[in-house]
């Protein structure tokens, strides 16, 4: 989010008459209008636009009415923040004095048009942009990673703290029958069959014999056999009634939208935690990460706090 301080005008303000235009940063005028205004330099609508014709056919392809029209003025505000961080930022290369030499400049630039991979589109076919783009990501770096290191207790400490995020899901060996309605079978018809199923397991029948012979699961051919199998993997029904079994105990009838079924679990398989020295680089990295985006947040509100910026127009849908 802009700051509070940041003025919003609803409407186009156009660019003032011929006496006294407002130019560009190489002194041209401007006969667009304008989109922002950032300290003393600003964001034309044109660039505004260019900026959002992929965005805007990409919505137009996916959405209609007013959910276009909401998700179209969304984007925008991202892209037009997005720019003036960016304008921003350039500013702040200039101030320091950040300079990118013709040397550095053509060899980037060849390894760019090689490889165009993280580099916005027009860095890639113009050189005066592709030198402001490389002054920001400089300025950038200095500003953000400057001091940001993550220490070995830190890392420790979130092992401990997050260890469900390194420990796999428990699983659970379990077996189905699974009964399907048949031509001109209605739900009390299907349930008369399971029940008769039931009074066979009651009976000490073979689970995997009554599985093989009625099921109407793939898994039929297995004696009813799932496998291991998470929580996550069954629908909400199965996974209630498996929560109250013992390994060896067979569920009462569970109705699902797919039939009906009754499971047995075999057997419950804790998840395994990650050993510590396999994952603490992993760690290492995601504080490092977690670090340079909080030290970037920090830094770009530092820099709208102290510019002037002025939001005119965010163009009509």
């Amino acid at each position: 989010m802009l700051p509070i301080a940041l003025c919003v005008v609803a409407l186009l303000v156009p660019v003032v008459s011929a006496q006294s235009p407002i130019q560009d940063g190489e002194g041209k005028p401007l006969v667009d209008g304008i989109a922002a205004i950032v300290n003393a330099e600003i964001i034309a609508v044109s660039e505004l636009q260019t900026e959002m014709a992929d965005e805007t056919f990409r919505l137009k392809a996916r959405y209609e009415g007013n959910e276009f029209t909401e998700r179209l003025s969304q984007k925008r505000y991202e892209i037009l923040t997005r720019m003036i961080e960016h304008k921003l930022q350039l500013q702040e290369a200039k101030d320091k004095k950040i300079s990118i030499s013709d040397e550095e400049l053509e060899k980037v630039w060849e390894q760019v048009r090689r490889n165009p991979a993280g580099f916005p589109p027009a860095a890639i076919q113009s050189k005066a942009v592709l030198r402001e783009e490389l002054m920001v990501r400089r300025v950038r770096d200095m500003e953000i990673r400057r001091g940001i290191l993550v220490s070995p207790e830190e890392i420790r400490a979130y092992y401990k703290e997050q260890q469900r995020l390194f420990t796999s899901p428990d699983t659970h060996h379990i077996r189905q029958i699974l009964l399907l309605p048949k031509l001109g079978e209605n739900m009390e018809m299907l349930k008369t069959r399971a029940e008769v199923l039931m009074s066979q397991l009651d009976e000490n029948t073979s689970f995997e014999k009554l599985a093989e012979l009625f099921s109407d699961g793939p898994e039929s051919v297995t004696g009813g056999d799932l496998g291991f199998v998470t929580k996550d993997d069954l629908l909400a029904p199965l996974r209630a009634a498996m929560d109250k079994l013992k390994p060896g105990e067979v569920s009462p009838l569970i109705e699902t939208e797919i039939g009906i079924h009754i499971l047995r679990l075999e057997e419950n398989r804790p998840g395994v935690t990650q050993p510590f020295e396999q994952v603490k680089d992993e760690i290492a990295n995601r504080l490092y990460q977690k670090k340079i985006q909080e030290s970037h947040d920090a830094w770009m509100s530092s820099l709208k706090d102290k510019a002037y910026i002025e939001i005119h127009f965010l163009l009509p849908s």
